[in-house]
């Protein structure tokens, strides 16, 4: 009997490798159209993404996991000197500072924060396990790993980012449990915690127009100037022409408006899911938000049947790192969100997001087949 159980679990973790991959040719070819209208080679240079990405994800899932465990520390605390060295003489794009330059490469240490926090967080609250609820008491060292860089890629100022880093933490918390008084608690923080920032400038003021004009897009239509500075940078009205365009069936490749597409904020990256409406309609995002939940689901199979502590955590954590960014992402883009910046898994152009998110597989891999254990 155990060497069935073994045998069905080995299958399932098989089972989704195709999955990923469809994903992944997807997003190269998806790519490949962009690089049409825009006229730059951004599906070159994620093949080389690619290639190195799969790499690090076979050798995260060949490990012993409790490697991962003891790297933890090193890891968070390399990455939070990223963040510092980015804030101070990071490369400066859009009035962010979200990227350093190492060894010729541009790497953005947001995206390697949220494995990051995956892995410090599944080990702090391995060690705090406790059989009664969590409280704000017994959670301090935890609050201040999260909020520490979640502060530092705030004033990068990356929001997207820093929410979605905030929802993985919620998320790895809430699941191992937390008193119903320090939800509550924790939820009035917050909400004094925005209208504060806002109020006191935490919050950028592009950023504050991007609510505002989700809120009451005819606000600005009494300011030409500025109306017409929002269509081209902080809105998605692009992106729902794009996909409202694209019908049921959508347009094909390379049949999109490249008028259209020329003026979408950040097509290869934020925007990307609207291009590939464009082309494939209805139909075609229906089959890949498939895909995608399928992932998801394998990922809460994983944490369900993962025997060790750290691995259960490991799993819901790199799970909800890729339920959240997709969330935000497809709202975003489609105008359900506010515009917040932030790439969706796979299929954006990026080699940090991409490793990152390689990086998340490769350790619900490793957790699939040894259910942490090797």
């Amino acid at each position: 009997m155990g060497s069935r159980l073994a045998e069905r679990r080995f299958n399932w973790s098989l089972a989704v490798i195709p999955v990923i991959l469809l994903i992944c040719v997807i997003s190269l070819i998806n790519l490949r159209n962009a690089d049409y209208y825009s006229g730059d080679i951004y599906h070159q240079r994620q093949v080389i993404w690619y290639l190195l990405s799969v790499i690090v994800a076979v050798v995260v899932a060949a490990l012993d996991l409790k490697i991962f465990e003891r790297l933890a520390w090193p890891a968070y605390i390399v990455v939070l000197i990223l963040l510092v060295v980015c804030l101070f003489w990071g490369k400066e794009v859009n009035s962010s500072k979200r990227w350093v330059e190492i060894a010729g490469m541009n790497i953005q240490p947001s995206e390697l924060l949220k494995i990051a926090m995956v892995l410090i967080l599944g080990r702090l609250l391995r060690e705090m396990h406790r059989p009664e609820y969590h409280t704000i008491k017994s959670l301090w060292k935890v609050f201040l790993v999260v909020l520490g860089p979640a502060v530092l890629v705030l004033l990068e100022p990356d929001l997207g980012t820093t929410l979605c880093i905030l929802f993985i933490a919620a998320t790895m918390i809430l699941y191992e449990g937390v008193k119903f008084k320090t939800v509550a608690l924790l939820l009035g923080i917050v909400l004094l915690v925005f209208p504060l920032s806002w109020k006191f400038g935490i919050i950028q003021e592009y950023q504050k127009d991007r609510v505002r004009l989700w809120l009451d897009p005819d606000q600005f239509k009494w300011d030409p100037e500025a109306k017409k500075l929002l269509d081209k940078t902080l809105q998605p009205e692009q992106a729902l022409w794009a996909i409202g365009a694209g019908g049921f069936l959508g347009k094909g490749s390379f049949q999109a408006s490249k008028t259209r597409l020329k003026y979408l904020p950040e097509m290869q990256t934020d925007f990307i899911l609207a291009t590939y409406a464009e082309e494939h309609g209805f139909l075609g995002c229906l089959v890949l938000l498939l895909l995608f939940a399928g992932l998801l689901l394998w990922g809460a199979y994983v944490a369900r049947n993962a025997r060790d502590r750290f691995g259960v955590l490991v799993a819901v954590g790199v799970t909800a790192y890729m339920f959240w960014q997709t969330v935000m992402n497809v709202g975003m883009v489609t105008g359900l969100l506010p515009v917040v910046g932030i790439t969706l898994p796979f299929m954006s152009y990026g080699g940090s997001s991409l490793l990152s998110v390689m990086v998340g597989v490769g350790l619900l891999m490793n957790i699939g087949f040894y259910r942490g254990r090797v």
